[in-house]
């Protein structure tokens, strides 16, 4: 039961966000028009072409032109060959099923080079079915079917990429902007949660709001990496660009450092000169931020040369760094000399942030301080075709198990429904690959959505289909049903899926003039459906809870991993310590997905599940706190808090409890941790004591998952 209401919850749960209106009406006309054309020129294969243009229009996720062009220009050539020999293939039973559980399988297969790939792969498997169950009756059929396929993905293609044109770094910016967004959103609460000492929960709620920034700027970093790649002669916008890229991660640790520090502060009388100054310094942090958001959203100088509040005013243009609250000392107690380290550093990162967002806006050559935050960049291993191949030939493999499970799947559904007598049997196989998913939660919940997707539609469909019996009508119904789904579809799953299901029910009956095709597909998800369940459950089945202990065990030595690089640097913002914490929070984001996974298979007790939120959420807070500890450390202000002998004791902690995570045994007892005395800063040395106790209670969490069968 309660797996059913979590799966309920996920089917109603609306996104945050507006409808993306605009890519409606582009999806409508993309598919649209060549079903006109098709009616006017009598031509039933030019029909074809609406498909790929629906299909195209769906795989434009955005991005740089070259990026987006590229996944278009494969969907496009690739759909149109795939079709084309798909087409004469599927007259006889033995054909029609071996090709199509090696082209399903292959096509699935394709998610082993990441989820673009595997989004081409999914397009190319609806027209590889489609194409296979409308065989062709001679290769000059099969050849133009190919060419409709080909027009029809080029006209997708023209229509994003011409007559919707966008400027090359409009997106990039917008990435970068969303960051900034975010970033000032972060110090605003902070600014609020410091003068109001909130409580545990809920800067515990606070510091999860800004582990979710990490996403956002990998986000904003792929998109301008798309961007830039293959221009001979890079532009001053993507040099800005990749500065306020950079600049965002020691600013996320920074704002998390403070976080965690004025936690520690809470609502002490004798440490209010901190709270007021840190707050001061958030306000003026989140107006920076909201200046550089409008700057790169604007993209012209037109009233944008007032800078933020609380910063010097610029001399020519150029922002100087954010002006210092003065300190007020006294009878209030010492200042924290490390809360003022992270101010110091907090200060001069705004402040190259305002300056660089500046020259992008003015036209001004990146500072000597901006090259200087990238520093050297990596270049990047050279790409092999046939490793991520090599990678995934191996039975554990999650994408080889879910692409032969698909496959397999397919051709079952194929049999039965001929074995049945099912009208359209490829339409259950094209069913059963849409519900398929890699995890057998997330298959539960697609299964959720497509049956009452379906059944809602097709009922709306035979609704339409009694009172619309023209053409032109029908099209116009179906570029209606297009501009409605695809715009809802950042918002809710389930209304796209309600929605476009008519939409394809539709297109089948102008095709074939057989207004019983809603109520035969309607049987068909149903038996699509309890098909791709069965398989879930039979063909390899790899629960969660088998999973989720090793991704738990990479997080923990990613933690150990990034206290040793912040022992061994000057900086806690060093770009090497930055690229170790980049690595921290991956790991962090696939345990908590893992997890989230778990929570959706797990039919026990939800109390059960206790010990591995535990295990996150602490694994996440001592990174916080060792991010508190070594970020502090500005131009030898002060010292190295965290010895190498303590900071080898606690990786050496963190590597017993991954280890007992693994092989499925109770953690052995922790060393004791000496901390060092830093009686003279109670900020520090408040953080320094919850280096052992988080040790302790991850140490704790660990236990419990040994002794409980449901998480290992």
């Amino acid at each position: 039961m309660h797996r059913l209401l979590r799966h309920l919850q996920s089917l109603l749960r609306v996104e945050p966000g507006r409808p993306a209106l605009w890519a409606g009406i582009r999806a409508a006309v993309a598919t649209a028009l060549p079903l006109c054309l098709a009616y006017l020129l009598t031509v039933s294969e030019a029909g074809w072409a609406g498909l790929t243009g629906l299909l195209v229009t769906l795989a434009d996720k955005g991005g740089s032109y070259r990026a987006r062009a590229r996944v278009m220009g494969a969907v496009t050539v690739l759909g149109a060959l795939v079709g084309m020999l798909a087409a004469p293939a599927g007259h006889t039973y033995t054909v029609d099923a071996t090709l199509l559980l090696l082209g399903v399988t292959a096509a699935n297969f394709a998610r082993c080079y990441g989820e673009t790939a595997g989004s081409v792969g999914g397009q190319l498997a609806v027209i590889f079915v489609v194409s296979l169950g409308a065989p062709a009756s001679s290769l000059r059929e099969a050849a133009l079917r190919g060419a409709s396929l080909l027009l029809g993905g080029v006209w997708a293609m023209t229509l994003s990429l011409l007559l919707w044109p966008l400027r090359p770094y409009r997106p990039a910016r917008r990435a970068v902007a969303l960051v900034y967004a975010r970033l000032g959103i972060a110090a605003e609460e902070l600014r609020r949660a410091t003068l109001e000492g909130a409580s545990p929960e809920a800067w515990a709620e606070g510091l999860r709001r800004h582990a979710s920034i990490r996403p956002d700027i990998e986000h904003a970093r792929d998109v301008l990496a798309a961007t830039r790649r293959g221009r001979p002669d890079e532009s001053r916008r993507g040099e800005h660009l990749l500065v306020l890229v950079e600049l965002a991660e020691p600013m996320m640790a920074l704002l998390s450092a403070l976080a965690e520090a004025m936690q520690v502060v809470g609502r002490d009388p004798h440490m209010h000169a901190t709270r007021e100054r840190v707050a001061r310094l958030c306000e003026a942090f989140a107006a920076m931020d909201q200046w550089v958001t409008r700057a790169l959203q604007q993209e012209r100088n037109e009233g944008m040369r007032t800078p933020p509040r609380l910063a010097l005013r610029p001399r020519h243009r150029q922002p100087a760094r954010m002006a210092a609250p003065p300190v007020r000392r006294g009878a209030e107690g010492p200042l924290s000399t490390h809360v003022a380290a992270l101010l110091d550093r907090l200060r001069e990162y705004a402040g190259v942030a305002h300056e660089t967002a500046s020259g992008l806006l003015f036209g001004d050559p990146v500072s000597a301080r901006g090259r200087g935050t990238v520093g050297g960049t990596k270049q990047a291993p050279g790409f092999s075709v046939w490793q991520p191949i090599r990678d995934n030939l191996h039975r554990d493999s999650v994408v080889l198990r879910h692409a032969l499970r698909t496959g397999m799947v397919a051709t079952a559904a194929l049999g039965l429904t001929r074995a049945l007598q099912v009208g359209d049997a490829h339409w259950v196989s094209l069913v059963v690959i849409s519900i398929l998913q890699p995890y057998a939660g997330s298959t539960e919940e697609r299964v959720l959505q497509r049956t009452l997707g379906t059944l809602m539609g097709a009922s709306l469909a035979a609704l339409i289909a009694t009172t619309v019996h023209t053409p032109p009508l029908m099209i116009g119904v179906i570029s209606g049903l297009t501009a409605v789904s695809v715009s809802l579809l950042p918002l809710n799953f389930g209304a796209f899926q309600v929605l476009l299901t008519p939409d394809y029910l539709l297109m089948a009956t102008l095709s074939s003039g057989d207004w019983t095709v809603a109520s035969q597909r309607s049987l068909g998800v149903l038996i699509a459906g309890t098909l791709a369940l069965v398989g879930s459950w039979t063909l390899w089945p790899s629960p969660e809870r088998r999973r989720f202990p090793d991704a738990a065990a990479s997080a923990l030595r990613a933690d150990g991993r990034y206290l040793q690089q912040l022992v061994t640097h000057r900086s806690g913002t060093d770009p090497e310590v930055n690229e170790e914490r980049r690595r921290l929070d991956q790991a962090l984001l696939d345990a908590e997905s893992s997890f989230q996974r778990l929570m959706t298979e797990y039919r026990g007790p939800p109390g059960h599940l206790e010990p591995g939120m535990a295990l996150l959420t602490y694994a996440r807070r001592f990174a916080l706190a060792v991010t508190a500890l070594g970020t502090g450390r500005f131009e030898g202000r002060t010292t190295s808090v965290l010895p190498q002998q303590l900071a080898q004791r606690a990786s050496d902690s963190l590597e017993l409890l991954a280890r007992a995570l693994q092989e499925r045994r109770e953690p052995p007892p922790l060393p004791a941790l000496a901390l060092p005395r830093t009686s003279d800063d109670p900020v520090l040395g408040a953080l320094l004591e919850r280096v052992p106790r988080q040790l302790g209670i991850l140490h704790g969490a660990v236990a419990r998952i040994s002794e409980d069968p449901s998480l290992r």
